[in-house]
């Protein structure tokens, strides 16, 4: 991944992730604490969380659209639970288990401080992360969440086009809790 990208990446990161993160690896009078991202990570179902901000004025134009999104919120959000588990193995190795593919989904991670990149065949652009040691995040950005909700539209719904008028910012937070 190129650096541009991965300085990108990191600015969509929320600030209230940088303050955990930041409130976890340093005290008043000690040096930040590396992370280790070694182990495995369980999904904390709790912590995964979509936002979506719309456009008021499309909004009123498009109730339906409107309607089908706030239906629909819960079954995005389970798509972002996945996947399950994600094992950080030395030197860059990452292996992502799903509950519908029956093998490891491999890749490698990039980790600078508390911040990584997974890239993987899910992620072939990479997805960004943080870390405090004890909590992971996965940030999921616009287009992923666009192209899953474009999953879920029928003949009966209004054309992406619509939607993509219609949001103005999507994100998501996959949250997970290392294995003790």
């Amino acid at each position: 991944m190129k650096v541009s990208k991965f300085n990108q990446l990191f600015t969509q990161l929320s600030l209230f992730s940088l303050l955990v993160v930041a409130s976890f690896s340093t005290s008043c009078n000690k040096e930040a604490v590396p992370i280790v991202l070694t182990g495995n990570w369980d999904l904390d179902t709790a912590g995964v969380m979509v936002y979506i901000v719309y456009s008021p004025e499309v909004a009123l134009e498009y109730p339906n659209s409107v309607k089908f999104l706030g239906d629909n919120i819960q079954e995005i959000r389970k798509e972002l639970m996945k996947p399950n588990i994600i094992t950080f193995k030395i030197p860059n190795i990452v292996e992502c288990i799903y509950n519908n593919v029956p093998l490891p989904v491999k890749g490698t991670f990039v980790q600078e401080n508390a911040v990584f990149t997974i890239t993987n065949g899910m992620f072939p652009e990479g997805i960004a992360g943080a870390s405090d040691g004890l909590r992971l995040e996965l940030y999921y950005n616009h287009e992923y969440l666009m192209s899953i909700l474009y999953k879920f539209l029928t003949e009966e719904d209004d054309s992406p086009a619509v939607y993509d008028k219609i949001i103005e910012r999507f994100e998501g937070v996959g949250a997970y809790r290392i294995w003790k």
